[in-house]
């Protein structure tokens, strides 16, 4: 299935050295994780991804990240403030370099989070 593509994909971008095309297919796992409601997996793989991200200096991956991680903590019992957190900075960086397709996106994921 898909996640054992995934799988083969990071074993390769892991030998090669390859941490772009890495960070996309730690990406692409975290979703299917998150869909099977593997939360906790999701969440490490999206960590993984924003190191990556963070070291390549790539802002768009990386505020992809953690809008990502948002809606993930967001469903997770007192942890409202944490994902409020990322929504906001993934929506900084994004305002930043100005994703115009990103950003009301991660406007919408920021207000769907009350606060605490």
């Amino acid at each position: 299935g898909a996640m054992a593509l995934h799988k083969e994909e990071e074993r390769i971008c892991r030998e090669l050295g390859n941490k772009d095309g890495l960070s996309k297919s730690l990406a692409g796992q975290a979703l299917i994780l998150k869909a099977r409601g593997e939360l906790d997996g999701a969440m490490a793989l999206h960590k993984e991804e924003e190191r990556i991200c963070r070291e390549l200096g790539n802002p768009q991956g990386l505020s992809i990240s953690l809008a990502n991680q948002a809606l993930i903590v967001n469903g997770l019992p007192g942890r409202r403030g944490e994902a409020r957190g990322l929504a906001e900075g993934a929506l900084r960086i994004a305002t930043r370099h100005g994703y115009q397709q990103l950003v009301p996106q991660f406007q919408r994921i920021r207000d769907s989070i009350p606060p605490e």
